[in-house]
């Protein structure tokens, strides 16, 4: 199947679960499954904030201020109560659930959260939870490995001169279509990770950004695919933000519980700087994880970790593998809506026990 014919049919196959939504909805079983799952803590999960096309870049991962701030008012609309992640955590240690509760987390931390997130969940006097990575809230650099997927992405059918990249094994690139396009941002991203430190990792960002004819000014305009600054973290602690764990390197280390725990230290260390609260929550790097990586938390000291698994959660959820849901721009008004109203959970509930049957 190619990729246009597979694209149409995720269009219609989209089409067709946001009408028996809209008609779910209407004939009562959102309220239904609301009473159901009443007892089902929500955590929701936001990554970037849109400062100029990101959204449209990866949807999954950048939301626009305007959609945030629906999904924030809706929250409020539907009388949910916002608590801190300490709370919900502890309640659910003690086997007792807050009714109709919704914790808030946004990953990494990039600069959007300081413009966009931060200013909206205060107007709405929300608690939230941030999960830091610190390498480049440290470095004060552009994250390489989106940058470049960003400037291919960006990039326009055509020849591209890439002599002036030193040590890179290409020279003269077309890019004819969306194959050439990922295969390029493979090797870059390859070449990129082999660079021995952030200066040199930011000045190949720059140079790939000439090659393309987007002068690094602009590129830098917008402030695009930077985390915010310690400085940053710091005054946001200042201000009740809860400041978490999320790795230094955004990576788990693999299979290795000595690279695990020089990451929880390196991001500890630097965290400890900004912040005087326990950091004892955890966030999994792009939701993966093993068993192994569970025992080796607990070791740590780490109380809780979510995960990128959706679903709600109950007093018998593991701690460490807490549910949540992964909004985005990706996300429509009425898939929003079934998610907090259990709607989508009950659905997966059913799938489940109907494998299991059959």
């Amino acid at each position: 199947m190619s990729k246009k014919i597979a694209a149409k049919k995720g269009i219609l196959v989209r089409q067709l679960k946001i009408i028996i939504l809209l008609i779910s909805k209407y004939i009562g079983l959102f309220s239904l499954s609301r009473k159901l799952t009443s007892n089902g803590l929500r955590i929701l999960c936001y990554h970037g904030f849109t400062n100029s096309d990101e959204s449209l870049f990866r949807p999954k991962l950048f939301i626009t201020e305007r959609l945030f701030k629906q999904r924030l008012e809706k929250i409020s609309k539907m009388g949910f109560s916002v608590i801190s992640l300490d709370k919900a955590v502890s309640m659910l240690e003690s086997g007792v659930v807050p009714e109709n509760s919704i914790v808030i987390t946004v990953d990494d931390g990039w600069l959007g959260v300081e413009s966009i997130a931060w200013p909206l969940l205060k107007e709405y006097k929300f608690d939230w939870t941030l999960y830091l990575t610190t390498y480049y809230a440290e470095k004060q650099t552009q994250v390489m490995n989106v940058a470049i997927q960003y400037l291919c992405w960006k990039a326009q059918k055509g020849e591209y001169d890439f002599s002036t990249l030193e040590g890179f094994n290409r020279t003269i690139i077309q890019l004819k279509n969306e194959a050439d396009s990922d295969f390029l941002t493979q090797d870059l991203i390859k070449f990129g990770e082999q660079l021995p430190n952030a200066s040199a990792t930011q000045k190949f960002v720059e140079c790939v950004a000439d090659i393309f004819n987007k002068e690094q000014s602009l590129f830098d305009q917008s402030n695009m695919f930077y985390i915010i600054g310690m400085k940053t973290a710091g005054l946001m602690s200042a201000d009740g933000v809860d400041i978490q764990l999320h790795t230094h390197r955004h990576t788990l280390g693999g299979t290795s519980k000595t690279a695990l725990n020089k990451e929880l230290t390196d991001n500890k260390n630097s965290i400890q700087k900004t912040t005087e609260k326990r950091l004892v929550h955890f966030c999994f790097p792009s939701g993966y994880y093993e068993n192994m990586h569970l025992s080796w938390l607990k070791e740590q000291g780490i109380i809780s970790a979510t995960t990128c698994k959706p679903g709600l959660n109950y007093s018998n959820t593991p701690l460490l593998e807490l549910n949540r849901f992964l909004d985005g721009e990706n996300i429509s008004a009425i898939e929003f809506e079934a998610e907090l109203s259990g709607f989508t959970e009950l659905l997966r509930k059913s799938r489940s026990f109907f494998k299991m049957a059959s």
